[in-house]
């Protein structure tokens, strides 16, 4: 019996969260998987995996297995990458998270650059704009916004992404180009919903930070939804200069409060620690951090 196999059929199982799903990226059937996994628990004699028939969930004995076999796993790939050299071609699975407008605009465009330069490594990438548990959602690699808070994760800094005000030539027209945030109580705001701030725009200006209150009439949890609303001429508000850089230079956004801008977020590579870190994950962050220079 190959119990590495069965080991690692339960390890996806679990990282994707449902015997079909396992099925498809390991390229066998469900009722394959379902019999490895049944094998498996009869040779531990314990059952690992609670199923039912909208999701799966581990049992005790199964949260403990977990973690005994990816350490197992990830020794079999250690001792793998260590005898073949660092010429082998990448293989396996990359799972990737990042924020859905710098996702869309350039971390697909490095993500399918690297899946270009290894065709034999199957990427998926998944964008929202939240934060993730790595572990619990079979993470590789997640890209964040921010300050990163303590944790396990090994963080690699990739840059900074300024942040300034917008708004459409039209709404400038129609209500007025406002040069200092005193200004703003007179105009209304495109705002990401959710913001921590809540109905205030914190700024950074001349004198240092300031928060403003702001009255919001347009809210989206997308930046490429709340950038159409800016260029509908619906209100002003703040946008990751990446996102808009076209706009502005086609005219359909223009910079206000020139002196003001919202504090630039920093972004980070995070992925969890551990004596082995995975070659594609290496390799992708290496891969990323050289891109990076393109982006901001």
């Amino acid at each position: 019996m190959d119990f590495l196999k069965l080991m690692t059929t339960f390890l996806r199982v679990v990282e994707t969260g449902s015997l079909s799903a396992a099925a498809r990226d390991l390229g066998i059937s469900q009722p394959t998987v379902s019999q490895q996994v049944s094998a498996l628990e009869a040779h531990l004699h314990v059952r690992l995996i609670n199923r039912t028939t909208r999701q799966i969930t581990l049992t005790e004995a199964g949260q403990t297995y977990r973690r005994k076999a990816q350490q197992i796993i990830e020794a079999v790939q250690e001792a793998g990458e260590a005898v073949g050299g660092l010429t082998t071609q990448l293989t396996g699975h990359l799972r990737i998270h990042a924020p859905a407008g710098l996702g869309q605009s350039h971390i697909a465009d490095v993500a399918v650059a690297f899946q270009r330069c290894n065709p034999n490594l199957v990427i998926e990438l998944i964008l929202e704009d939240h934060f993730v548990d790595l572990t619990a959602q079979a993470v590789d690699v997640a890209i964040r916004f921010g300050n990163l808070p303590s944790s396990t994760l090994v963080a690699r800094r990739l840059g900074t992404v300024q942040r300034i005000v917008v708004a459409a030539p039209s709404y400038i027209a129609a209500n007025g180009n406002p040069k200092t945030p005193d200004e703003l109580a007179h105009h209304v705001q495109v705002q990401f919903n959710g913001t921590p701030e809540g109905h205030l725009m914190p700024l950074v200006g001349p004198s240092g930070p300031e928060s403003v209150p702001v009255r919001p009439v347009f809210m989206a949890n997308n930046a490429f939804a709340l950038n159409k609303a800016l260029k509908a001429g619906i209100g002003l508000g703040g946008a990751q200069l990446p996102l808009v850089i076209d706009a502005l230079k086609e005219g359909t956004l223009v910079r206000v409060m020139t002196k003001f801008q919202y504090a630039p977020l920093s972004v980070h590579a995070v992925y969890p620690s551990g004596r082995f870190i995975p070659s594609k994950v290496k390799a992708f962050v290496d891969f990323l951090e050289q891109s990076a220079t393109d982006i901001w």
